[in-house]
This record gives C-alpha cells, sequence and structure tokens, in this order.
C-alpha cells in the first residue's frame, strides 16, 4: 500500500437536480460512507445563486414566508454538509466571487461577458459598492455556516464558468479576481480561524497562471495554501506553470465523464479507468499535495470509486479497484466485471456483440441495484444507437456524441429517412435514457447540463423533426 495524497477531496455540487440535489439524509450519508469506504476524506459544495433571490435579504424574508426555491436548495446542500460531518470528512467550500443571487443583479452593477468563459449573474468588481455587497453575502454565507454547527477547513476560489468580468477596469480578470478573493478569504479567518485558502484553476491559462503569481507573491504571499491544476478535456497530466510561492499542487480532476465525449447522466455509468488511473498516477510522480474530484452524481459511482481508490493508496491499478467493486456491489465474478467495465469505457467504441451476453451472463446472479442497472442501460443506448447508425449511409459511428455527421440540410440537421427500424431503436435510447433518469438516478427537475435533450446523438433533431411530422398527421402519435 503506497503513501496517500494528503487531501482527496470530493467535490459534489448539489444543483441543476442531479443526484445530489434530489437526495435526502440518508441516502446521502450511504453515499458519502461509500464514498469514504474508498478513500475520500473531504467534502466539498458550491452554493450557487443562479436563478434565485437573496436568501439573506431582509425584504425577501418578510415577503417570502413560505418554503421556496432558495429556501430549500440552502437547507438541502447544509443536509449535505452535515451528513459529510458527521462521518468525519473535512470540509471544503467553493466559491464563485463576483457570481450573485438574481435579485442583486441591476443593469448598472452588471458585468462584462465578452467570451465563453465568463457566464452566470455577474457584475463587476470596479462598480460602486459591488464589492461591498459580495463581502456581505460571504459574510453572511459563512456565519450561516457557523449557525449549522460546520466548521469549514478550506474554501477555494473559482476565477472563471460562473465568474469573471471583461471590462478595462477588471483587466486583467485573474488580478482583480484575486484581490477580491484576498478580501472574502479575511472574512472566512475571522469566521473559522484557521482555514486554507485554496484556489481551482478551471480554464486558467498561461497568463492567467503567471499574472495571478506576479500578484499574490507580492500582494498576497503566503496567503494560498494550494492550487488544483486544470485538466482540460482528457488530459491525464497538467501543465506544470507558475503558482504562488509555497502553494501546492493540487489537481482538479473531472470524474463525472467516461474515457472519450460522453458526459454526466447522459449515456449511463460514467466510465474511464484508464484515463483516471494515469491521472492520479501523474499527481504521485509530482508529490501533488492531492485531488478534487469533480462529481455530479451517481452516474459517476464507478470512477469514484477509482479516484479514492487509487488517490488512498488502497489499491495498485483501476482494475484492483474494479474488481473490489464488483465484490462489493454485484458478488459474482470480479475479474470478468472488471475487464466488462473496461470494454464499456468508450460509447462510441462499445461492441454489443461482445458486452451484451457477458452482461447478462455475470448479472444473472448478481445483486439488483441502480449500480447493475446503470450499466445494462448503457449497454442497451450503445445498442440502440448503433442500430439507428447502421443504416445512416455515410455517417462515422465513431462521432456518436455530440459530433453532426457532414451529410446534412443547412441548419444543421442529419439528413435521415426514418426506417421502421431506426423508429425502434431510437425510441429504445430514448426509453433507456428516461429510466436513467428516472428509475436508476432518481433525478427531480433537470437543468443547465443535466437536460434530457442535452449530448444526444449526432441523429436526435432528426428523430425529433420526424416525430413532429408525425404529430401533424396523427393527433394519438405518442412520444
Amino acid at each position: 500500500m503506497r503513501k496517500p495524497l494528503l487531501s482527496r477531496q470530493l467535490y459534489c455540487p448539489s444543483h441543476f437536480g442531479n443526484t445530489y440535489e434530489a437526495t435526502m439524509p440518508t441516502e446521502m450519508t450511504a453515499l458519502l460512507h461509500e464514498a469514504k469506504f474508498w478513500g475520500f476524506n473531504k467534502f466539498a459544495d458550491w452554493f450557487n445563486g443562479i436563478d434565485l433571490c437573496n436568501i439573506y435579504n431582509d425584504n425577501y424574508n418578510q415577503n417570502h414566508r413560505q418554503f421556496n426555491m432558495p429556501e430549500a436548495l440552502w437547507e438541502r446542500k447544509f443536509s449535505n454538509y452535515k451528513c459529510a460531518s458527521d462521518l468525519g470528512f473535512d470540509l471544503g467550500l467553493n466559491i464563485t466571487p463576483n457570481h450573485v443571487f438574481l435579485d442583486q443583479l441591476t443593469p448598472e452593477n452588471r458585468a462584462e461577458a465578452k467570451t465563453r468563459r465568463y457566464f452566470g449573474q455577474l457584475v463587476c468588481p470596479s462598480k460602486p459598492e459591488v464589492t461591498d455587497m459580495i463581502l456581505e453575502n460571504y459574510r453572511n454565507l459563512f456565519r450561516d455556516f457557523v449557525e449549522h454547527g460546520l466548521q469549514l477547513d478550506s474554501i477555494s476560489a473559482i476565477a472563471y464558468d460562473y465568474g469573471g468580468c471583461s471590462c478595462d477596469q477588471c483587466n486583467p480578470w485573474v488580478v482583480t479576481f484575486g484581490k477580491l478573493y484576498k478580501e472574502i478569504s479575511s472574512i472566512a479567518k475571522d469566521v473559522f480561524g484557521e482555514i486554507n485558502i485554496d484556489i481551482l484553476g478551471w480554464w486558467w491559462s498561461d497568463e492567467d497562471h503567471q499574472n495571478f503569481t506576479n500578484w499574490a507573491d507580492t500582494e498576497a504571499p503566503g496567503l494560498f495554501h494550494s492550487l488544483a491544476f486544470f485538466l482540460d478535456g482528457g488530459a491525464t497530466k497538467y501543465a506544470v506553470r507558475p503558482i504562488p510561492k509555497n502553494c501546492k499542487e493540487d489537481a482538479f480532476v473531472h470524474i463525472a465523464y467516461s474515457e472519450h465525449s460522453d458526459i454526466y447522466t447522459h449515456y449511463g455509468a460514467n466510465i474511464a479507468p484508464d484515463r483516471i488511473e494515469k491521472t492520479i498516477e501523474n499527481l504521485f510522480s509530482r508529490k501533488a499535495a492531492g485531488v478534487m474530484a469533480y462529481s455530479e452524481g451517481d452516474h459517476d459511482d464507478i470512477n469514484k470509486a477509482i479516484a479514492g481508490g487509487l488517490a488512498s493508496g488502497q489499491f495498485a491499478s483501476a482494475d484492483e479497484v474494479l474488481q473490489e467493486y464488483a465484490a462489493r456491489y454485484f458478488g459474482t465474478n470480479p475479474k470478468r466485471w472488471s475487464e466488462l467495465i473496461y470494454l464499456l469505457g468508450d460509447f462510441n467504441t462499445i461492441d454489443i456483440d461482445k458486452c451484451k451476453p457477458l452482461f447478462k451472463n455475470l448479472s444473472k446472479d448478481s445483486k439488483k441495484s441502480w449500480r447493475l442497472q446503470q450499466i445494462e442501460e448503457r449497454i442497451n443506448m450503445a445498442k440502440a444507437h448503433q442500430s439507428v447508425m447502421a443504416e445512416v449511409s455515410d455517417a462515422p459511428l465513431m462521432d456518436a456524441v455530440y459530433a453532426m455527421d457532414q451529410k446534412k440540410s443547412n441548419n444543421g440537421v442529419m439528413n435521415i429517412r426514418w426506417t421502421p427500424r431506426q423508429k425502434v431503436a431510437a425510441e429504445e435510447f430514448v426509453a433507456a435514457k428516461e429510466r436513467l433518469y428516472r428509475e436508476v438516478y432518481r433525478l427531480g427537475v433537470v437543468r443547465h447540463i443535466f437536460r434530457f435533450g442535452a449530448s444526444m446523438p449526432c441523429w436526435y433533431e432528426s428523430f425529433i423533426r420526424m416525430k413532429n411530422e408525425y404529430r401533424k398527421k396523427d393527433f394519438d402519435y405518442r412520444c
């Protein structure tokens, strides 16, 4: 058993209708108990104010005495933190400094967002009184943790995604972000005492690393405990870039997508044993301080086990983890289960003739659970997708996810003359995905990245248009 990475953080944002937003305490405790078994020792969430009014605003509290979305989402997040705390996890909090509540955003204080890296309810810190408003938001949030009896061990700030401003006064944004974060960190220290001030380098460029480091070493020496490097796409090694003096290396590892392309809930279980094994091995070789595994729900359960099992040093390979996973949850033939799971890592190249009978044989005497069904539905979806694509001339099967076939109409929708066999297969694909959403992952009202029609195969838009034509002709046509 090798020496583990010191910090093994599971970042579980409860939002957009995902697992963590839908869970009740008993279920969340069970999920985190398993995460702890696999080796995670720290839990984190993000208080995302998207579409929410300011829950701390006196006027809101006087006029909204019902239990609405702001109250419900905040309660769920604190409930999840309580589950993690009771299990002995250290607690972290990810923050996006200039992303604010919906009713705090005005035409006068709105940030400029000229690039795809900037989105959300963003305010410009250079505008009058905006910084004070942001600091008050975090003062209220930190006080809320204390009132819930929760002690934060760290905060980690994110500059991009839900964040950013491209106005001249905020340029370079990463330095403006750093100044704002420094003030927030001072409040955090006043509230929590000893607390690590970390950074999440999601979407940072070479220039960002250099600019931030130059500023931090001059204006905030010794403040930052660690920086989680961003791994772009399917990368397994992060580019070694400048970071502040005495700041530890960490990595932000996306476990909610598979070896290639398919991501989140959209194609069943996320499976990436090769990618995650190489990533964790690189962290060991860099003598990194830890890993932040970005999880979006039940669908990345297999990757969660691999990341935790390897980072904690309990297992020497992804294959060892998968065999233990099979023994723990399925109870039959761990070696063959591991072989099957490896075969399912790339949705675009799943060999149905090999995987379907292997799954049937292995699952015959296995424990029945959502973990088993998510693998079955992944195979069902791959089979249905391949059946649709088999009758599309000149369409590359490898471009299953995200890609559009070159043979398309001017509006970007594939030209498919839908045969009866294709229609049945497409319906089977959609039905399998519906079962995943409601029977397997038990999701709520899904938004944003979990929208049901997001990340669908290249034939999906054509399929929907074909169905709409049927509706015009036959009122009783059913989805």
